[in-house]
């Protein structure tokens, strides 16, 4: 059987699949749902000055053709029905770590190559974008929100935002104190405006992902 792996086969399958999909997560905001940052999560573990999507792409792209590997080796001659139902069955193997244990494996990752001590780490992007969580660490503050004592917008002498002409937290089209739904990695696990679940949109680009590398992967004859 292992004769049959056409590992040519399998690296173009990865690489492939991997581009789709991450074409997919990143073009997410198009139709209104929030980005999956994956690329700067997996950089962040890393402890470089330079931008996480450097080495978040390598590694990204890394665990794709590996996934790719995994599947021609241990997968395709087991998995029943046409090649690709059995890239997309496969590819819930993946996505169920990615929405348990890959903000576990990211934290650890950061502190065994040092980036969560050097201060280099971003806490946000270290953070599982494919999981819920219970509170939003890297939300931005609201500069309108009520606050003390420093708040820019509090009911004081001199309150910037209190109703004026020239009132910058009036409402208005491009008012930058009006909610606003950011595309957060380290948003909570509500849903995203069109109702999605952040394990449901990782669920569809596994998939994806799963899909493709199944119908290009093709084992030596």
């Amino acid at each position: 059987m292992l004769s049959r792996v056409d590992v040519a086969s399998a690296f173009k399958a990865g690489v492939i699949g991997t581009a789709i999909m991450t074409i997919v997560m990143y073009s997410l905001p198009v139709i209104g749902l929030p980005r999956m940052d994956i690329m700067a999560a997996l950089g962040s573990v890393f402890p470089f000055k330079i931008s996480p999507y450097v080495a978040g792409f390598l590694v990204h792209f890394g665990i794709g053709i590996a996934m790719a590997l995994g599947y021609a080796l241990f997968f395709f001659g087991w998995i029943p029905g046409p090649n690709w139902l059995k890239g997309v069955v496969f590819s819930l193997l993946p996505w169920l770590f990615a929405i348990t244990l890959l903000g576990p494996s990211l934290q650890l990752a950061a502190k065994i190559f040092g980036a969560a001590s050097s201060g280099s780490a971003n806490p946000c992007a270290l953070a599982n974008p494919c999981a819920p969580k219970a509170a939003n660490p890297c939300a931005p503050a609201n500069p309108c929100a009520t606050k003390t004592p420093v708040n820019p917008c509090g009911q004081q002498a001199t309150n910037p935002c209190a109703v004026k002409p020239a009132n910058p937290c009036a409402a208005r089209t491009a008012n930058p104190c009006a909610a606003a739904a950011a595309a957060n990695p380290c948003a909570s696990g509500v849903p995203s405006q069109a109702s999605v679940p952040p394990q449901v949109l990782s669920l569809m680009v596994h998939l994806i992902f799963g899909a493709v590398v199944g119908s290009l992967y093709r084992p030596r004859a």
